[in-house]
């Protein structure tokens, strides 16, 4: 283990672990243990972890929490809410490009 899960176990600041989540569990390099542990933490945590990703504009993170199957239909529309609000552009692509993947836009009509 890494200097940096330890640093995770240790810390009661939720903001460090937060961010520290983040990065273990998106870096490809992180062993076994730690995944899980980052993994579960971020669980139970994705609304805060999924604003943060949008903080940075960071598509690829967003795809990695979706991957896991935590990105429901009410947490994309208020992310998407969130995404406009700070102007997060990458971010805001992505989640529109993944609720019309996923859950589609049946509140609108597109037709012509």
């Amino acid at each position: 283990m890494d200097g940096s899960y330890q640093k995770f176990a240790a810390s009661k600041q939720e903001p460090l672990r937060l961010s520290i989540a983040l990065e273990g569990f998106l870096r490809e390099e992180t062993d076994a243990e730690a995944r899980n542990a980052y993994r579960e933490y971020l669980r139970r945590r994705i609304q805060p972890a999924a604003a943060a990703l949008i903080e940075a504009d960071d598509a690829v993170g967003l795809a990695g929490l979706a991957a896991e199957g935590w990105l429901t239909g009410k947490l994309t529309d208020d992310l998407l809410r969130t995404a406009r609000e700070k102007r997060k552009t990458a971010a805001l692509v992505w989640l529109l490009r993944w609720k019309g993947e996923q859950y589609g836009f049946h509140d609108r009509d597109f037709s012509l």
